[in-house]
């Protein structure tokens, strides 16, 4: 047993796969769904992973493109960035791309190399001992030559009995010159025998974003990640002790699922710690109880505390004000109504509140904190957060 911590089945890492990934049966089945339909000729409906930040959208949507692999799927994936264009970071996925597929037709593989070559390289040489660094030629990106390369690249796959897949993470952070692009094309192969599957994960503004670069995108079908209910919270962590001869006291698993509310990532950090303490093969609720404190404050300097610690007193109010209205999205007339005030009086508060990845607003004239389980973080120091903002005081109207 003195091994046995090192050989803990939790993944508490950003992206990082559990290992039972529950609750999200109606995501899995509509992708593997939409996986064989494209493969079959047939045009399937883009796919949308939509949540907070720690719900499991990369996870499943990685669980997907293993699935969509090994169905015969050739898989460009890509991590949007607002600071790189898109083509070149499907350079690293089309690198990939030709590494998953163990051995390709010549001709495939020669299209893989023409498609290389006409994206900018995003890695830099070091060549020598003294570390100097040279910059790889950059090239102009516009929206045509990523289209043509992409339709000709779906051609020759179909050619030799294979489809495509084209996934973006982070997709709010995709520039939308370039989801624009995909999205054309997307479109148009829908209408062919030779459709391209769109996958895609990111956070709740996601959707809006999307329907300002295209109102078809209304269509597409999106899937919201939700925290996990309480049985689906004790699977997640029951199943993978037991497979490794670990049982949990059902007091233990209740506790645990108590303590992270069913957020996946909350599980998985709670799970992972109960896993590292516990001794022979049986996990209690003594051993739940002993690492309660250490993760909270794990939880609070990672999640919370940068975040809140910034704000102005003004902005505690506000957040107070948030709070008192309960989980989820809120008007901002409702916010201010809570303030004693209008909203127009308090705009530049909630921009402030954006800007620093509290909230958010998924929809118009509505605020949500950033978050999950933020309604808890702040209820626990409610009389610091008022203290606070005691010291500058909003304007009552």
């Amino acid at each position: 047993m003195s091994d046995e911590k090192f050989d803990n089945p939790y993944r508490p890492t950003p992206g990082g796969e559990p290992p039972a990934l529950v609750g999200r049966d109606a995501e899995l089945e509509a992708i593997r769904y939409a996986v064989g339909l494209t493969k079959a000729g047939g045009a399937a409906q883009p796919i949308v992973l939509i949540g907070l930040r720690g719900m499991g959208k990369t996870a499943v949507l990685r669980r997907c493109l293993t699935h969509a692999r090994e169905s015969g799927g050739i898989v460009l994936s890509a991590e949007a960035s607002r600071e790189l264009h898109l083509a070149t970071i499907l350079r690293q996925g089309l690198e990939r791309a030709k590494n998953d597929v163990a051995s390709i037709p010549k001709k495939l593989k020669d299209t893989f190399d023409r498609f290389l070559d006409t994206l900018p390289e995003a890695s830099y040489e070091l060549p020598g001992e003294l570390g100097g660094v040279k910059l790889s030629k950059r090239r102009k990106v516009d929206e045509s030559p990523l289209a043509d390369t992409l339709e000709s690249l779906n051609a020759e796959v179909r050619k030799h009995g294979r489809f495509l897949v084209f996934a973006v993470d982070e997709i709010q952070e995709c520039p939308a010159i370039d989801l624009l692009t995909v999205i054309r094309l997307v479109h148009q192969t829908a209408s062919t025998p030779e459709p391209i599957l769109f996958l895609g994960a990111g956070l709740p503004e996601s959707i809006a974003y999307l329907h300002k670069i295209r109102t078809y995108t209304e269509r597409w079908r999106y899937f919201r990640l939700e925290l996990l209910a309480k049985d689906e919270t004790i699977r997640a962590i029951d199943e993978p002790a037991k497979k490794h001869g670990v049982t949990c006291e059902h007091v233990a698993l209740e506790r645990l699922a108590v303590e992270t509310a069913g957020y996946p990532f909350f599980v998985q950090e709670y799970a992972s710690a109960t896993w590292i303490h516990h001794r022979r093969n049986r996990i209690t609720l003594d051993d739940v109880v002993a690492v309660i404190p250490g993760v909270r404050k794990i939880i609070n300097d990672g999640f919370y505390d940068g975040r809140f610690r910034r704000l102005t007193p003004r902005e505690c109010s506000y957040v107070l004000a948030m709070n008192a209205l309960g989980e989820g999205a809120h008007s901002v007339s409702e916010i201010a109504a809570q303030l004693g005030t209008r909203s127009e009086a308090v705009s530049s508060i909630r921009n402030q509140l954006v800007k620093k990845d509290v909230a958010y607003a998924p929809a118009g004239g509505l605020l949500e904190f950033r978050m999950p389980l933020t309604n808890r973080y702040i209820d626990e120091r409610r009389a610091e957060f008022e203290k606070r903002a005691r010291e500058t005081p909003l304007p009552k109207e």
